[in-house]
């Protein structure tokens, strides 16, 4: 698939020359050209908060210094997952170690009517890490002791998973450009290790699970960072403007594709979430 398309500014497949908001010939409004703009500058002013060595407190969410907004948006992006997860397909089974891609993806043409292309798209998932950043339950996976994370901005977060997605779904090469390796599925695995043992996590948080199972035990994501995390997604795609059937698509397809990290440690119940992975059958 030709990526460099009359619409949008990125060419080459260079995401880190992207300022995250179409310059050229777009099929987008003005108006929305400037909201993205506004948008991607704002992301890229936006960094995760300082990095404590000590654990989260277990019901953060519910303490009397928690600001108000700051719950009023936790509670919302995770019934916005929470819906997602409701409405997804059943991902390909065992896609965590087969690493297959399940259709359903937004296509390029959607992109560009509904972001104005590949750099609008950056963007989204831009003011999808300002979100989390902002969220109790989610900031305190960024284990930002090293200088580069500490001032890697939203932005810079956002355009890494974007092109982790984009080179799955068309054949590109946008995240070798931001030079962090040639692979964003790659990459990712030792991203999660970290998020996953960093010790600001509540302690319910620091055990390997399932206990006993030795060295296939592990740190999990949890049920509520899983469905928050698909709720910043669909949140940001919202901010940016696009419509709730683009929203739909990517959340449900996020939702079902999220399964390759499983299993996922339900809080409430205290079991493992599997998804559509085999047990044991995806190690990351």
């Amino acid at each position: 698939m030709n990526t460099n398309t009359m619409f949008g500014n990125v060419t080459g497949n260079d995401a880190l020359s992207s300022p995250g908001y179409p310059q050229g010939i777009t099929r987008l409004s003005s108006d929305r050209v400037a909201r993205i703009k506004e948008l991607a500058q704002k992301a890229s002013q936006t960094f995760p908060p300082p990095f404590k060595d000590e654990p989260q407190k277990e019901n953060i969410l519910q303490l009397e210094h928690t600001p108000h907004e700051s719950r009023r948006i936790a509670s919302l992006v995770l019934e916005l997952g929470q819906e997602a997860v409701k409405i997804r397909a059943s991902a390909l089974v065992d896609s965590g170690s087969t690493g297959a891609i399940s259709p359903g993806y937004p296509s390029m043409d959607e992109l560009e009517k509904e972001l104005g292309g590949v750099d609008g798209f950056f963007t989204l998932f831009g003011c999808h890490y300002a979100g989390m950043f902002s969220n109790p339950r989610m900031h305190i996976l960024f284990d930002t002791r090293d200088k580069e994370d500490s001032e890697s901005s939203a932005l810079d977060h956002g355009k890494r998973i974007a092109s982790t997605l984009l080179d799955l779904w068309y054949n590109t090469n946008y995240f070798s450009s931001l030079g962090r390796g040639f692979s964003g599925a790659f990459k990712v695995v030792s991203t999660h290790e970290k998020a996953k043992n960093c010790p600001m996590r509540p302690s319910s948080q620091q055990t390997k699970l399932p206990k006993g199972a030795g060295h296939r035990a592990n740190k999990r994501f949890t049920v509520k960072q899983r469905d928050s995390w698909l709720g910043h997604v669909i949140l940001a795609a919202d901010q940016c403007g696009t419509s709730k059937e683009f929203q739909t698509k990517l959340g449900s397809w996020l939702a079902m594709t999220v399964s390759a990290y499983a299993p996922f440690y339900n809080e409430e119940t205290g079991k493992l979430d599997w998804m559509e992975e085999t047990l044991y059958g995806n190690q990351s």
